[in-house]
């Protein structure tokens, strides 16, 4: 089972191991003509509780795919530790988003957790300085998780090579069927630049020989189910 094994491989420290860091994301659609004052409040909302440290909050607008117009209010890279003493209720934290951000929102979507995979991520510090990215949200069959790795390893290293462009993995250690098992995260610039192939297929074949492109591409079809891809944008 696909996430027994994520569980197995992502969760099973020792006390000397670094923590696994984790981001928590949370869906919401404004109403309708409330979106400018709807990220004015959550940003201020997290100025207050949630600056730079382990109890950090962010805003993003998913502008394309199935999600258009919602907002994701991502809290992290944190810790399991952080979250477990996140703001608390008495120090004013739920009353501020309750008075302040709540009536602004028409519906609250999906909440999850995602754990950093940093072994098969590259590239974190580009993706903090970037201002969009891509992300795919993508379910594995049953049994192929080393398969993933393996083949996300070797993805890596070419956009390791490259240097432009991070790819960071995050695995979903609550398992829901029908949601995905890990996303996949790439920054862009531009949706000119984003509209090309910036380098990775070059890059990957120059490493492991020419025809190894479309060699992984079927080994990627073969190991997934599907996969849900959003363009955001961070708010400034």
């Amino acid at each position: 089972m696909v996430a027994l094994m994520i569980i197995l491989g992502v969760h099973a420290q020792t006390a000397t191991d670094k923590p696994t860091m984790v981001v928590e994301d949370m869906y919401i659609l404004p109403k309708r003509g409330m979106e400018d004052k709807m990220e004015a409040a959550i940003k201020a909302h997290d100025a207050k509780f949630h600056p730079d440290g382990p109890y950090v909050a962010d805003l993003h607008k998913v502008e394309y795919g199935e999600k258009a117009g919602w907002y994701v209010w991502i809290y992290g890279p944190t810790t399991y530790a952080s979250i477990d003493t996140r703001p608390a209720k008495d120090g004013g934290h739920d009353a501020d988003w309750s008075a302040n951000v709540d009536p602004l929102v028409d519906q609250y979507g999906r909440t999850g957790l995602w754990d950093y995979n940093e072994e098969l991520s590259y590239g974190m510090d580009l993706f903090k300085k970037a201002s969009r990215y891509e992300v795919w949200g993508v379910q594995i069959k049953r049994g192929s998780y080393y398969r993933f790795k393996e083949l996300t390893a070797k993805l890596k290293k070419a956009y390791e090579s490259l240097g432009t462009e991070s790819m960071l993995v995050f695995d979903n250690p609550v398992h829901t069927p029908g949601a995905p098992d890990v996303a996949i995260v790439w920054d862009f610039k531009t949706y000119s630049d984003w509209s090309k192939d910036m380098g990775a297929r070059a890059a990957y074949e120059k490493i492991y020989g020419q025809g190894s492109w479309q060699n992984m591409v079927k080994e990627w079809l073969d190991i997934t189910v599907d996969y849900n891809s959003e363009l955001r944008s961070k708010v400034k």
